[in-house]
């Protein structure tokens, strides 16, 4: 399952990347349906996490009746039916009689013509825009909170939030600023990394460290030899890998034991789902992230 949610997060990056400007004219449409739909919407189907946790976040855990089939948190979700954000069952999900449904921004390229068939259906489909940095998350919750008519209680997530985030970062170490961080997403077959323009970026630059790919844009397919010139302090997978597995791998990586992070054993692994996914609980995320790197 660790495995399926590498390839779902990296899948996701790539289609929005090649697919955001073609999808345009269609937010646009999406913005004009929120200022001017009040209706209250009883039975939600979310088709991604984050959409999910800012459901619940807004207390409308209870109207949602659907889900992705990577949805993990809260625990309530296991007892939605599930569907598969880029293989819809448009019968099974019409079975489930939604008055909304939150796409992603991704779902534009990839299940849109199954989105239509849903909206042609009377059922209200609101693409929810992708989230690359902290600010635009904020936004989401905005966005989550205009549809559904819960804009106090989003505006109050936003705060909320961002007093965690203000408190986590107060606790970096002057002295340990700037620190130097590979972040690997995937090990196998090729290794991914983020650059800048991504969660994973800005994370890293909240607490003051460095992304030793900062210099790119993207989700990244890089290569040992390039990991090895750029000599990172700290090493991070969000794979699914252990802790022990990832410190091993890279013992066993030709010329790595000339490589800061494993000179100084500063290999780490951490839950993809916390530290990428822009929901309520990234705080938390942020705080795991800040004492890897700063271990």
């Amino acid at each position: 399952m660790k495995g399926i949610k590498v390839i779902y997060l990296i899948f996701v990056a790539m289609i929005i990347l090649s697919g955001c400007q073609s999808g345009q004219s269609n937010h646009d449409n999406d913005t004009k349906q929120e200022s001017t739909d009040k209706k209250e919407y009883k039975r939600i189907v979310s088709l991604i996490p984050s959409n999910t946790e800012i459901l619940y976040a807004l207390g409308l855990g209870n109207r949602v009746v659907g889900v992705s089939t990577v949805d993990d948190y809260p625990k309530d979700v296991k007892n939605k039916k599930q569907f598969d954000a880029f293989k819809l069952d448009t019968e099974a999900l019409l079975k489930t009689k939604p008055d909304l449904v939150l796409a992603h921004e991704s779902h534009k390229s990839t299940q849109e013509k199954d989105l239509k068939k849903l909206s042609d259906a009377g059922i209200k489909v609101v693409y929810i825009d992708d989230a690359n940095s902290i600010d635009e998350m904020y936004d989401t919750f905005r966005q989550v909170g205009k549809v559904t008519g819960k804009e106090q209680e989003a505006d109050k997530l936003v705060d909320k939030v961002k007093n965690e985030m203000a408190d986590v970062i107060k606790e970096v170490p002057k002295d340990q600023q700037g620190k130097k961080v590979f972040m690997e997403i995937s090990s196998q077959p090729d290794i991914y990394t983020s650059g800048t323009h991504t969660f994973y970026d800005d994370m890293l630059n909240s607490i003051k460290a460095e992304n030793i790919y900062h210099d790119q844009e993207g989700w990244i397919k890089t290569d040992k030899e390039n990991i090895l010139k750029r000599n990172p302090d700290v090493m991070i997978t969000t794979s699914g890998q252990s802790e022990e597995e990832y410190q091993q791998l890279n013992n066993n990586r030709a010329g790595f034991d000339q490589v800061n992070a494993v000179k100084e054993k500063h290999v780490h692994a951490l839950n993809a789902d916390m530290i990428s996914r822009p929901g309520p609980r990234l705080a938390k995320g942020l705080k795991e992230l800040l004492n890897k790197v700063y271990d």
